[in-house]
């Protein structure tokens, strides 16, 4: 019986030390660099350092569009959006060994965004981002992410565009 219990015991240690270092699901509401206010429901489901964010607001819409090589510009508007992002944070071990701060999941990442653009007829754009971010949590309740990738505009047409965004926000 003692064995048992020691057994028992050095399992449920042995869990909670390594649940330490997975990722965290966790609510945010943040902005882009370019403009607009969303709610995130970041999923942990368990599968290691994988997660899902589901986010819905009001979303920055920016693309970098070149006819030419000497014609570039930026133009930025703001779009209610819905997206849905597979994560996968894969220095959050590294950084729990090293001793580095893993709240928030604070760790290197890469992720998919889908996101559903919206205008006044409804349905307006998709659109596929792959992506390398950071994501850092500071003070208590606070994060920022740096992301770079490609945007591939999929609906209603196709259209590839660099991706860099960086977005601050409270995170509960």
């Amino acid at each position: 019986m003692k064995r048992v219990i020691l057994s028992l015991v050095a399992v449920v240690a042995a869990l909670s030390v390594q649940a330490q270092v997975r990722t965290q699901t966790n609510h945010t509401i943040s902005t882009t660099l370019g403009a607009g206010l969303e709610y995130a429901f970041e999923w942990a489901p368990g599968l290691g350092n994988a997660t899902l964010v589901a986010r819905a607001g009001a979303a920055s819409r920016t693309w970098t569009l070149s006819s030419a090589l000497d014609d570039f510009f930026w133009s930025t508007t703001m779009a209610p959006a819905v997206t849905l992002e597979p994560r996968y944070y894969f220095l959050m071990d590294w950084r729990d060994r090293h001793g580095k701060y893993t709240r928030g999941n604070s760790a290197e990442f890469v992720g998919v965004p889908v996101t559903a653009y919206f205008n006044q007829k409804g349905f307006g754009e998709l659109v596929v981002t792959p992506q390398l971010g950071v994501r850092r949590a500071f003070a208590k309740h606070w994060f920022h992410e740096f992301t770079a990738g490609a945007d591939l505009l999929c609906l209603p047409s196709f259209k590839a565009t660099p991706h860099v965004g960086y977005r601050i926000g409270f995170l509960f």
